[in-house]
């Protein structure tokens, strides 16, 4: 976010580059992980038909108001490595006359996916107080896992924890 201010004043914090060069680092690196679990996040939506990799950034410039940007050449190495690691696949299709790769979340992604954001969530959750800004969680939708973090939907049967196998079925039981 930093990155794109373009102007301010020359006595801000900013205008020192060690500071900026610092803030910068600071939100790189937050970015990295957000990303992912961004992309998955929208990749989850398009279910079986998937998107291709200019649709998933504007989706996310859109959904995001323009504060989450990620770079052509940050997406594809990230879409790449994600489908290497199973996580995703790809085919190609023909739409309009433009060959375009398609991303779809595999059956393995749905469930890192769900780890993934249950950890967030509950990451959020945990530092809010001192952020200064509150989290509710929609408890009444999921569980998240006491071991792991793992985002179980109320609604499937569950009897243990698909990452890291505790048992919840009593746990999932007493929430319904």
């Amino acid at each position: 976010m930093l990155k794109k201010v373009k102007s301010f004043h020359p006595e801000a914090l900013i205008g020192d580059d060690h500071f900026r060069t610092y803030v910068e680092s600071f939100e790189s690196e937050l970015l990295r992980g957000i990303s992912t679990v961004t992309v998955l996040q929208i990749l989850k939506r398009c279910s079986e038909e998937g998107t291709y990799g200019y649709q998933l950034l504007k989706q996310l410039e859109q959904e995001t108001n323009n504060v989450l940007i990620i770079e052509e050449g940050t997406l594809y190495p990230l879409l790449r490595k994600m489908e290497k690691d199973g996580v995703l696949k790809s085919e190609k299709k023909e739409l309009t006359g433009r060959p375009r790769r398609y991303y779809i979340l595999t059956d393995a992604g749905h469930k890192l996916l769900n780890h993934m954001t249950g950890f967030f969530a509950k990451l959020l959750e945990a530092i809010s107080p001192l952020m200064e800004f509150g989290i509710e969680l929609p408890e009444n939708e999921f569980m998240y896992c006491p071991n792991c973090a793992n985002q179980i939907k109320l609604d499937v049967e569950a009897k243990y924890c698909e990452v890291c196998g505790i048992f919840v079925e009593e746990l999932i039981n007493q929430r319904i």
